[in-house]
């Protein structure tokens, strides 16, 4: 028996896994879809069993003397990008500040690849074992087929439905939810691109600023030198950088002690 246990956004403010499942009441699956590399999943699925086992466990179970019994958890992140990642499991401790003492916490998340780096092994025994978490995988490398060659994303999700519901891949599941499925698709991966863009506006603000600094050195450094050939004094040389280039006495100073020969 499969049972869903996904997180959805409205519940807990954003966090949101994209498919979770327990199978005979015994291993809880969590997976996650990433078209790009990211080496935070580990953290990220941290919050999702966290929140998962709180959805599953009785509150009051846990003041209990008996031991309360769980699900086994297995993490997957479901990669379909084509950048080559070459890792096949995440480890939370990768990201420890220092080396984590006996009593501490380890999560591993396994990866599972849409494109296989050559000689590593291209079936995963989950992939197998779970016939919903395949036919996921297999929707995620359609849109990705097709976005390649129609470049509209809601194009490419419903070609991509349409053809999983042709080939029988989450058939039943499609049909009956297909308005949902793609509405979590197409929200689920214009989130992602939009942190990616985010990202790259940052590096790019960073480059700008960090070249428009390098163009005030200059000018500093330009004036610090023609200040000391007229045979200005330090202090004259600090009037002429606050008036001339609209700086502080602080910064002015700071420069005239860097760059003063």
């Amino acid at each position: 028996m499969v049972e869903f246990t996904t997180l959805e956004d409205s519940l807990y403010a954003g966090l949101k896994n994209d498919l979770g499942f327990i199978i005979d009441e015994k291993f809880l699956v969590l997976s996650e879809a990433q078209s790009t590399i990211n080496n935070n999943m580990p953290l990220r699925q941290l919050e999702y069993i966290s929140r998962t086992y709180e959805k599953l466990v009785p509150t009051e179970n846990l003041y209990g003397e008996s031991n309360t019994r769980i699900p086994v958890p297995e993490l997957f992140v479901v990669y379909t990008g084509k950048k080559k990642w070459n890792a096949s499991e995440l480890r939370l401790s990768d990201s420890f500040l220092g080396i984590a003492p006996e009593n501490s916490l380890e999560v591993v998340v396994k990866i599972v690849k849409m494109k296989y780096n050559k000689g590593e092994n291209e079936t995963l025994e989950i992939l197998e074992r779970s016939e919903k978490l395949n036919g996921y995988s297999t929707l995620q490398e359609y849109i990705r087929q097709f976005r390649e060659k129609d470049g509209e994303l809601g194009t490419a999700i419903d070609k991509a439905v349409r053809q999983c519901i042709r080939e029988g891949v989450l058939k039943e599941f499609l049909e009956k939810n297909s308005p949902e499925v793609k509405r979590m698709l197409f929200n689920e991966i214009t989130s992602e691109e939009f942190a990616e863009i985010r990202a790259k506006e940052a590096a790019q603000k960073a480059s700008e600023e960090s070249y428009k600094e390098g163009i005030k050195e200059g000018k500093v450094i330009s004036l610090i030198e023609t200040c000391q050939e007229f045979g200005l004094s330090q202090k004259d040389t600090l009037s002429k950088l606050m008036n001339k280039l609209s700086m502080s006495k602080e910064k002015a100073e700071a420069y005239v002690a860097k760059f003063w020969k």
